[in-house]
């Protein structure tokens, strides 16, 4: 890789940013270094359709359930159901964005605007006597019975934002072993909330090619450069 190309990345990118990818890599190259780095690109551009697909379905499962059961859309303000400090916060926050951009206050909106992690610590155990197990079969209609419990549902979608968070934050993730297995556990959880939303996704979902051919492509398209 020419001299000049490969400084001109490591000062646009950093070099404590590009440390997490070099104690990693057996080989130092620059060429390999920058190879791995594309890849973490393209491998988190591959995984945001399940996970977008998955944060969409999710509240709106989780919200419209609450509203039924509840009879009321505006569930969240009932500070009987909501307590937790940090999930209060949460709310005070999203109508506060929402306040600013001169948006009316609808149930729609804030659902929309509250984060990922509000609707994950949804799935807490602070939440078993208030929303679960009343909410779970209408939240999560096609998840098998065996399986169907508030603390699974944690436990997965726990998972899943910690994988999130990691791709929203540009850091890296394909030194993960279990990336394939992570892709197919997001697919299933679409699937326990609605399956049409799978089938959605699958016609953009480039996970497994990149995942399977990515690394080799970027090197190759590299080689112009050196």
């Amino acid at each position: 890789m020419q001299a000049d190309f490969a400084t001109k990345l490591e000062q646009a990118l950093s070099t404590e940013r590009l440390a997490a990818y070099r104690q990693r890599l057996e080989q130092d190259g620059n060429r390999n270094l920058f190879s791995y780095y594309a890849w973490n690109m393209a491998l988190s551009e591959s995984l945001y359709p399940v996970l977008q697909a998955l944060e969409v379905a999710l509240r709106n499962g989780i919200h419209n359930a609450a509203s039924r059961h509840f009879g009321r859309e505006d569930w969240y303000d009932d500070h009987h159901i909501i307590q937790h400090r940090n999930d209060v916060a949460a709310l005070e926050k999203a109508k506060g964005i929402l306040t600013r951009q001169r948006k009316a206050l609808e149930p729609g909106r804030i659902v929309a605007e509250l984060n990922f992690g509000f609707w994950t610590s949804m799935l807490d155990k602070r939440y078993e006597q208030v929303l679960w197990p009343q909410l779970i079969k209408t939240a999560f209609p096609y998840m098998p019975k065996t399986i169907r419990t508030r603390k699974v549902l944690s436990r997965r979608f726990h998972k899943i934002r910690q994988l999130r968070n990691r791709i929203f934050h540009h850091e890296p993730i394909w030194y993960w072993q279990d990336l394939s297995q992570q892709h197919e556990q997001i697919l299933e959880a679409i699937c326990w909330i609605e399956p049409a939303i799978k089938d959605l996704v699958m016609t953009v979902d480039r996970f497994p090619p990149i995942y399977q051919n990515g690394l080799q492509e970027i090197e190759q398209q590299l080689e112009k450069f050196c």
